[in-house]
């Protein structure tokens, strides 16, 4: 019993090859400097071979080491435009992690639009409808009263404070309102972040639950039976059909 709506990562995905085109094309003239460069060294390397076989090894270092620049430069974006990458490999880990709930009878959807962005992940069964928002984070993250730290894992002092979960229950009140309205079903949507990072906390509860992406498909399916089996199917129809009207 599923019904996937979108492949999971898919707008993280596509905003990330948008990002990197753009990217290329405003540093164009950059990458062609570099490339005119690289190929130089490449084609006097080649020169050198052919001219000295005995210097053959040496210069195919060279050629190697300037292909792998260049590839290495024009496969770098900065790192904001990357986050988006990381944000895709998050939702695909998580789609992999509640994949198993199918064969339990939950409806499993990915990439749902929303009016400000899009949802990750819903998620129906017995338990209720839950919101699920994928975070790959790189450190060491705490929740402590609604706040999200994370702390580096080379150097812990240069942590930082994560925006946290405003923009997770947003969407799920939006969710819940847009369903409210075009089915009266007054069904409470669960905000959850579910987190790919060292994470020792494994499962912290505020406004919104922080749950680790290894556990999450545990958590899932102990919360107390709130759908009965026979409706769910039904309940996560009403929902998609809200969001995508």
């Amino acid at each position: 019993m599923s019904s996937p709506v979108g492949k999971p990562g898919r707008s993280s995905q596509a905003q990330y090859d948008a990002l990197t085109r753009s990217w290329r094309r405003r540093n164009r003239k950059l990458f062609l400097a570099v490339g005119a460069i690289c190929g130089s060294v490449i084609v006097g390397s080649f020169a050198i071979a052919a001219t000295w076989p005995a210097l053959a090894w040496i210069a195919g270092v060279f050629a190697g080491a300037a292909l792998c620049f260049y590839l290495f430069a024009r496969m770098s974006p900065p790192g904001w435009i990357e986050n988006w990458q990381a944000g895709a490999w998050g939702e695909e880990a998580t789609a992999a992690a509640v994949a198993p709930l199918k064969a339990e009878g939950w409806v499993v959807t990915h990439d749902l639009p929303a009016h400000h962005g899009n949802i990750d992940h819903l998620v129906v069964g017995p338990g209720g409808v839950f919101l699920l928002d994928s975070k790959r984070i790189n450190g060491t993250v705490t929740v402590s009263e609604g706040r999200v730290a994370v702390q580096r894992l080379d150097n812990p002092t240069l942590g930082y404070a994560h925006p946290g979960a405003g923009h997770v229950i947003a969407l799920a009140k939006e969710t819940h309102d847009r369903v409210l309205a075009a089915s009266r079903l007054n069904v409470w949507i669960v905000p959850v972040m579910v987190l790919w990072a060292n994470f020792p906390q494994g499962v912290a509860k505020d406004r919104c639950t922080f749950v680790h992406g290894d556990r999450v498909a545990e958590w899932l399916l102990a919360q107390p039976t709130k759908i009965s089996e026979d409706r769910i199917e039904q309940v996560s129809e009403m929902v998609i059909r809200a969001l995508s009207s």
